[in-house]
């Protein structure tokens, strides 16, 4: 699965673009010219997936993008973290479970799931292939 979510760019009568997420009702923000409403969506998605994993709130799967919307990544710690909380969820595994997995110490594994913590992008593929994904980087360059 891929950690993108689909984002509608609208610009508003006074000029702003308006961004908001079908996959996050609760989402929306804006910035003065396409660039900064870019920028604005990362941090944005950024912070919904945080929140979410922060309050054990459940998290889709991103949608399929429609021709009308824009695919926004997030940063890739977030999106790493974000496949994790959501294969633990469907796996029915504990971070208990995840810290037998990984033969460390509960705390750990908590601090492997906090959204805010840094965590090695190696430690975060260990423990995605802990609950059976795969870690797969792709690099897609703007033109």
């Amino acid at each position: 699965m891929k950690i993108a979510y689909p984002a509608m760019f609208e610009t508003g009568e006074d000029d702003r673009v308006l961004v908001t997420f079908r996959d996050f009702p609760e989402a929306a923000t804006d910035g003065a010219d396409m660039a900064e409403a870019e920028a604005e969506a990362i941090d944005l998605l950024n912070s919904v997936l945080s929140f979410r994993m922060k309050y054990r709130e459940a998290m889709p799967a991103p949608s399929k993008a429609r021709k009308t919307e824009t695919i926004v990544v997030p940063d890739t710690s977030i999106a790493m973290k974000a496949a994790l909380y959501m294969s633990l969820r469907n796996s029915g595994m504990s971070i208990a479970d995840l810290s037998r997995a990984l033969g460390v110490d509960n705390r750990e594994a908590q601090r492997i799931m906090n959204p805010y913590h840094p965590t090695k992008l190696a430690r975060l593929s260990e423990a995605l292939a802990a609950t059976g994904r795969r870690t797969v980087v792709e690099v897609v360059y703007k033109l």
